[in-house]
């Protein structure tokens, strides 16, 4: 490792560049709860509902800084130390051939990283969730999600890690091979999880016959949007918090509503949610999504190519030879500030998404209904009532509900 290195401090600057970025961001955004809120907000979120989201915000913080804490040590600390090239002469000794060497190297690496992040999102679900009343996850519940998530990493990230691994290895063209790759399993990805993957954590069953199911059925042929099904999501085995989601291509599209959401909402308030979700589809916006995903994705390999065809790339992490598997952990270091840059592009769009969707809503449904169950929701989940502009740029996927509601008034 050398200050001459450009990679060495490119890394090192990123790394503690990205750090101090969230920690600025943080303490603005909690900073925003001294201010007043616009008229519209006040009407919406009383006093002792500000401070309640505030308390809230502040604990959820300060835990997330913790966080961020504790991992950037322990990878100065792993990194400086001389821990990536230890791991690289240990690795070595398996006797294995590089692709399974680098699914192993991978592999040990997350699950140290998921060992180190156990104990801060223990506290986050059963202390500051708990105590704010949304935690429902029993312990055995908890356990379970987590060694089922670390299977299925297993099962299903090994093998496409090991397939991304000989590409490289093998193959002039593997960032092609790699991008279509990686593109086919998300597409493929994205139409067995509702079906096979999110049954393993979360129990569906059809709505049940009645106002909500017929108005729902309705809503979704007048808006020329074909569902087969409508099912009921037990979210509350876990949180109190609300969602609904739809699922599928073509004709066999599905709406899931979790137990919470119909709970709390009335049903000409779940109409426009639904409307809500369907103005995604007619406005195209999966592809959309979809489309900037793969060029990023497309990019991001690119890039890490040239990377490992760089020796100079390994010094920097005082690594000797050119590991391909250590090479891809170490370049998801590296990329952090790239990873950033590019999801502000994505945030964006998916914030003007919701914009659109919001007003498609608006015209199935009218306002009132919607505007209604977006206040529900912010005040259920404690939303930050006027988060910081920084905060929403970097991280916010959908606009803050002040806005929301202005352009549904508009």
């Amino acid at each position: 490792m050398s200050l001459s290195n450009p990679w060495f401090m490119a890394a090192v600057i990123g790394v503690l560049g990205v750090f101090h970025l969230e920690i600025i961001s943080t303490f603005l955004n909690l900073a925003q709860f001294r201010h007043a809120l616009p008229q519209r907000l006040r009407e919406i979120f009383p006093d002792e509902t500000v401070q309640k989201a505030g308390e809230y915000a502040g604990r959820s913080s300060h835990l997330d800084v913790l966080r961020s804490a504790v991992s950037l040590a322990a990878l100065l600390c792993f990194w400086w130390g001389g821990g990536f090239n230890w791991l690289q002469h240990w690795s070595a000794g398996w006797g294995w051939s590089a692709v399974y060497t680098g699914v192993g190297v991978i592999g040990v690496l997350l699950l140290a990283q998921n060992l180190l992040s156990l104990p801060f999102d223990a506290w986050d679900t059963f202390k500051i969730e708990a105590e704010y009343g949304f935690n429902r996850t029993t312990v055995g519940t908890f356990i379970g999600d987590r060694v089922k998530g670390l299977l299925l990493t297993a099962l299903l990230g090994g093998p496409l890690l090991g397939l991304i691994l000989w590409f490289f290895q093998t193959q002039i063209h593997a960032v092609l091979y790699t991008w279509l790759t990686v593109a086919g399993f998300s597409i493929v990805m994205a139409w067995l999880s509702p079906r096979l993957l999110m049954p393993l954590f979360l129990k569906f069953k059809p709505l049940d016959d009645g106002p909500l199911r017929e108005g729902l059925l309705a809503l979704a042929a007048r808006l020329e949007f074909p569902v087969v099904d409508i099912s009921v999501v037990d979210g509350s085995r876990r949180s109190s918090k609300a969602n609904a989601f739809l699922s599928g291509f073509g004709k066999n599209k599905r709406i899931a509503l979790f137990d919470t959401l119909i709970e709390k909402h009335t049903q000409a308030e779940l109409e426009a949610i639904l409307a809500h979700e369907i103005g995604h589809h007619k406005c195209r916006h999966v592809p959309q999504q979809l489309t900037l995903g793969l060029l990023e994705s497309g990019l991001m390999f690119y890039l890490l190519h040239v990377a490992l065809q760089s020796p100079e790339f390994f010094r920097a992490f005082g690594v000797s030879g050119q590991p391909l598997g250590l090479g891809l952990v170490l370049f998801s270091i590296i990329y952090q500030p790239a990873s950033l840059l590019l999801g502000l592009l994505g945030s964006a769009l998916s914030r003007r998404h919701e914009f659109q969707a919001d007003a498609y809503a608006r015209a199935a449904c009218g306002s009132p209904s919607l505007m209604d169950g977006l206040k529900k929701l912010s005040v259920d989940h404690l939303t930050h009532p006027n988060p910081h502009p920084l905060t929403v740029w970097l991280h916010y996927s959908h606009p803050p509900i002040g806005q929301r509601l202005a352009a549904l008034e508009a």
